[in-house]
C-alpha cells in the first residue's frame, strides 16, 4: 500500500535554502492573500482559482488539466486522496508557490537522427559534424515505458556519435 504523505502537513522553511525564497523561486504566505500579494497576483483571482480547483478535488474530476486521468498518473498520486489520488485540497497554511519557467525538457520531438548520432537534414541526410542523442534528438522508442528509459538510448547514441567522430568501425 502505497501512501504518499500525510496532511495536514508544514515543510520546515529551513530544509530550503534562504536564496531560493530571495530570488523569488519559492513565495510563501501565511494566507492566500499574503501569497498574492508576495506573487505579484491580485489576490481575489487567486483564491477563485483555489477554490475551484478546491472543487476539482471534491469530484474527483479536474476540468482544466485532467490530472489524475490516465493510470500513469494515478500511479504516481496519493491513494490516501480521494476520490482522485492526483488532487488534494489546498487549505492548510502556510500557502507555498514555485515559479515555474518555460524549458524544452520532454518535447515529444527534437532533432533526427541516424545510427550514428548524426543530424539529418530535412532530406533524410546527414549534417556533417552535428549530433544529438538524449532530450535533443527526436525519440527512438516507439513508446515511452517509464522513467529513466530516455537514458539508455543517450548512452547508446552518444556511444555511437563518439565512435562515428574517431572512425571506430566494430
Amino acid at each position: 500500500r502505497r501512501r504518499r504523505s500525510v496532511w495536514p502537513w508544514v515543510l520546515p522553511d529551513n530544509v530550503l535554502p534562504q536564496s531560493y525564497f530571495d530570488s523569488g523561486v519559492i513565495a510563501k504566505g501565511d494566507t492566500i492573500a499574503d501569497l498574492a500579494q508576495n506573487i505579484g497576483a491580485d489576490a481575489k483571482t487567486l483564491q477563485t482559482t483555489i477554490e475551484r480547483f478546491n472543487g476539482f478535488v471534491k469530484t474527483g474530476k479536474d476540468v482544466d488539466f485532467q490530472r489524475g486521468d490516465a493510470a500513469y498518473d494515478r500511479y504516481y498520486g496519493d491513494e490516501e486522496f480521494s476520490p482522485n489520488p492526483c488532487l488534494g485540497e489546498i487549505i492548510h497554511p502556510p500557502f507555498y508557490a514555485v515559479r515555474l519557467d518555460a524549458g524544452d525538457f520532454g518535447t515529444q520531438g527534437g532533432l533526427v537522427i541516424n545510427e550514428h548520432a548524426q543530424v539529418c537534414d530535412e532530406q533524410g541526410k546527414a549534417i556533417t559534424g552535428l549530433y544529438a542523442f538524449g532530450n535533443t534528438s527526436a525519440a527512438v522508442l516507439p513508446t515511452y515505458p517509464g522513467p529513466g528509459s530516455t537514458l539508455g538510448p543517450a548512452m547508446t547514441f552518444a556511444y555511437q556519435a563518439a565512435k562515428h567522430i574517431y572512425g571506430f568501425k566494430d
